[in-house]
């Protein structure tokens, strides 16, 4: 390889610790496990989660029986798709916001990850914005 084929290699690598790399790892972290929920990849989801989301869930089981409760409450997600990244030190929280076709409302997604990538926190409900005021 040329000085000029590792020079862009250097570049490459650098990009990717960039905070625009890094948020796009953490979106396609949040899509991979989103994806693993809807296909009931559960053993998948397990293996991320943090000892403190086993303690919580209790067993890939259980794990399924909530999960899959939801999933099938919530229906086929459809139409546009809102995600984001944030801080909430010393977790990065993507956020995933969409319709579904049995949802009257649009739903909120949040996976809580660990610098490791480990799930550390789940949220499936009503997005805010689309809750009734005063609720």
């Amino acid at each position: 390889m040329g000085a000029r084929a590792w020079g862009l290699v250097a570049v490459l690598g650098a990009l990717a610790c960039t905070p625009q790399g890094e948020q796009a790892e953490l979106i396609r972290e949040g899509r991979t496990y989103t994806a693993w929920l809807y296909e009931s990849e559960y053993h998948k989801l397990w293996d991320r989660f943090s000892p403190e989301m086993r303690q919580t869930f209790g067993s890939v089981a259980d794990l399924a029986n909530f999960a899959s409760r939801a999933v099938k409450h919530l229906g086929t997600e459809q139409g546009k798709v809102d995600e984001q990244v944030n801080d909430a030190e010393p977790f990065k929280v993507y956020s995933r916001t969409a319709s579904f076709d049995k949802s009257r409302q649009r739903m909120l997604i949040e996976w809580s990850l660990a610098k490791d990538g480990a799930v550390t926190g789940l949220v499936v409900r009503p997005a805010l914005a689309d809750l009734p005021r005063g609720e």
